[in-house]
């Protein structure tokens, strides 16, 4: 069972989210913004991130950034989940450092083997 960390700043799409992961076999922690999350992650040890682009303050593009530079969390897996039309742009997925992205809204079993298939390749 994987710890997968949900960040997003809408209440109800956490929500939706920790039941689909949770009856999926999953653990989850949350996070309402970007900097919630840098304090969460380090109490919480996910072996994955669930992140959404568009946050107020700083942005999940941003967030993913930050982890992929930092050598303790470099190979986390980031799955940008957000309805942002960037995240169809592969330059800047890859300017940020995200391993997926999944687009919202996201059918629960493409979220399930998306988050099963990247959590299968890092362990």
């Amino acid at each position: 069972m994987a710890n997968i960390l949900i960040v997003d700043d809408e209440d109800g799409f956490r929500h939706i989210l920790q039941i689909v992961l949770r009856r999926g076999g999953h653990e989850t922690c949350e996070a309402a913004n970007a900097n919630m999350a840098l304090n969460v992650i380090q109490g919480c040890s996910p072996d994955l991130i669930l992140l959404d682009d568009m946050m107020p303050g700083m942005s999940g593009g941003e967030l993913c950034r930050l982890l992929k530079a930092d050598s303790r969390y470099q190979s986390l897996p980031v799955i940008m989940h957000s309805a942002n039309s960037r995240l169809n742009d592969p330059v800047y997925v890859a300017s940020i450092g995200a391993d997926g992205v999944l687009l919202k809204p996201c059918p629960p079993h493409d979220l399930l083997a998306t988050v099963n298939n990247y959590l299968q390749l890092v362990g």
